[in-house]
């Protein structure tokens, strides 16, 4: 059984191939065709993923989409244009669409249809509930047989919240909040109103508000947002305009004035743009945390499973997993919306009656293509390239790193998600200051105030980081306190509030990363390395080794490591 899971609503498409039961493969379209968050088909990462495996689109039998149309085709009618007729091609899905409209089901059940192939063949297109794709891949790689589920993010078909639970093989709906009732679209509004991008660098307000002080604009964000007893919230909608997607501003008027003039693009950041950054990230957190309380009380269960694109938000992670009133929190390596292609994948083997032991297998995040030594030699030879052979890739990037050489770092199977965990990552010593500002400055491309991970030896978590128990963050997903006698021993990836977006690698997840850690720890004392993607501002996170000599030839990076191979400016 071949399914292919497609995510293509909303930023970052992705396709995943699933294979007898396993996710063998999964990428998202930006990183082939190098749009960055790019949204329409993701037909080359669906190409890519089949012909790694040998197979092409005839021998899938099933597509699972994370969309279900039929969700927004019930009970919807706009005046004027609903009687009006169809041009000739409508009549491909029309008569389909009438039925869909006058569906009684559940709105989290699936919408099936099947096409006949010539032969006899049939392929079935399972359209997947937009947060029972969250939840999925929330759940069920999780190490929890039972556990409560949070998926939090813009909207979905109706929904922006959804509280579930998961069992076994089960998941089960038990609250919604329905948009224009939103908490993404609340940090996607002040994301907005401070020069960036909604939708796209809502982690930039993160990393602005260590700088800020929120209250200034603590009531401000009261006003905004405002929680209910029933363990829901609200958004006052006079001061927001994200639910008529006619206008260009996601506040209203109202809104803005609340918060004052609104930074342009490339307008300088002021301190009240940071303190505004700091209310709405403490905001965010209270809210949050209101509905964790909530599901704990209504569910009782030990166990927290959360998904969605505002679970991207790690300094949260980090503080519902050390003061949350869950015992145990886990958050995959893509709860956005780039991780539902997974997600629909999997719950279309769920409806299929898959069983546990094939639908409850962990995941890693390694899932995209590899390239061989061979391709790597022939690419270096039709460019020209001298480089060296190595007989251990780990060590010698150690040495660079201990001798302050900034690293592109290329090895085995590309990450799937938005964040680089050891194969396609940018690595420096994280014991010098300058070594950030260096980075941002002519690595990045980007803005001074945006921090770096500290990727560390597992084993060595409880020596930098202020943890409750056996913590620990393998996709880089939680923000923890560093501890205040070790900031001036990894001043590089410290952020302004003493916090560090925590990355724990372990010789069984990725070996060979592990070995550079380890190896950098021998020679130093300090078993941590900066750690960020390998990317420059604008460009997604590269795929092959010809993104990877193009990022290097076109940045400051001082050193490439692709594969074996190690060349230097």
């Amino acid at each position: 059984m071949i399914t292919v899971g497609i995510h293509n609503t909303g930023t970052t498409s992705s396709a995943c191939i699933m294979q007898g039961g396993d996710v063998v493969f999964a990428a998202a379209e930006e990183r082939f065709n190098r749009n960055k968050l790019w949204k329409y088909f993701p037909g080359t990462a669906i190409d890519r993923g089949l012909d790694m495996l040998g197979l092409d689109l005839n021998s899938v039998d099933t597509v699972a989409i994370a969309w279900n149309p039929a969700q927004n085709i019930a009970g919807r009618f706009r005046a004027g244009f609903s009687e009006w007729p169809g041009y000739a091609g409508a009549r491909l899905y029309t008569t389909p669409s009438q039925i869909l409209s006058s569906l009684t089901a559940k709105p989290e059940t699936i919408t099936q249809q099947r096409v006949s192939l010539e032969g006899g063949k049939q392929i079935a297109f399972d359209f997947v509930d937009h947060h029972l794709a969250h939840a999925a891949l929330s759940f069920f790689p999780s190490p929890f047989e039972e556990a409560a589920i949070l998926i939090v993010d813009g909207y979905g078909e109706r929904a922006s919240t959804v509280f579930a639970t998961g069992h076994g093989t089960d998941i089960k709906v038990i609250g919604r909040e329905l948009f224009p009732n939103s908490i993404g679209s609340f940090y996607s509004a002040i994301t907005q109103h401070l020069g960036f991008r909604p939708d796209q660098d809502e982690w930039k307000v993160m990393g602005a508000a260590a700088y800020g002080d929120p209250a200034p604009y603590r009531d401000a964000m009261r006003r905004l947002i405002v929680l209910e007893e029933n363990g829901g919230y609200r958004i006052d909608l006079n001061l927001f305009a994200h639910f008529d997607f006619d206008t260009p501003s996601m506040l209203s008027h109202a809104g803005q004035a609340l918060l004052g003039t609104l930074r342009s693009a490339d307008g300088e950041m002021e301190q009240r743009h940071y303190d505004i950054a700091a209310a709405a990230q403490e905001r965010i957190e209270e809210v949050l945390f209101h509905l964790l309380h909530w599901l704990k009380a209504k569910t009782g269960l030990d166990n927290l499973c959360l998904g969605g694109g505002v679970i991207m938000n790690s300094v949260f992670n980090g503080r519902a997993a050390s003061e949350g009133p869950f015992r145990e929190l886990y958050v995959p390596f893509a709860p956005d919306d780039s991780g539902n292609a997974i997600g629909a994948a999997l719950d279309s083997a769920r409806r299929k009656g898959a069983p546990a032991d094939t639908l409850r297998r962990p995941l890693d995040s390694y899932l995209g293509a590899s390239y061989s030594e061979a391709d790597i030699a022939s690419r270096l030879k039709r460019y020209g390239i001298t480089a060296r052979k190595l007989q251990e890739p780990a060590l010698d990037g150690a040495q660079c790193i201990a001798a302050g050489k900034t690293v592109g770092w290329f090895q085995g199977r590309m990450e799937f998600g938005q964040r680089a965990l050891g194969n396609r990552s940018i690595l420096a010593d994280p014991r010098h200051p300058e070594m950030r500002d260096k980075i941002n400055a002519t690595v990045k491309f980007r803005e001074s105030f945006r921090p770096f991970a500290p990727a560390m030896a597992e084993e060595a978590v409880a020596d930098f980081f202020d943890l409750p128990g056996k913590i620990t963050s393998p996709f880089m997903e939680r923000v923890f306190r560093v501890r205040p006698d070790k900031h001036k021993a990894i001043p590089a990836v410290v952020h302004a509030d003493g916090s560090g977006r925590l990355q724990t690698v372990s010789a069984d997840s990725n070996p060979l990363f592990h070995q550079l850690i380890s190896a950098f720890g021998a020679e130093t004392g300090i078993p941590v390395v900066l750690n960020t993607s390998f990317n420059t501002a604008g460009e997604p996170i590269v795929e092959s080794p010809d993104d990877a000599l193009r990022t290097f030839y076109t940045s400051g990076l001082d050193t490439l490591i692709l594969g074996n191979y190690l060349i230097e400016k």
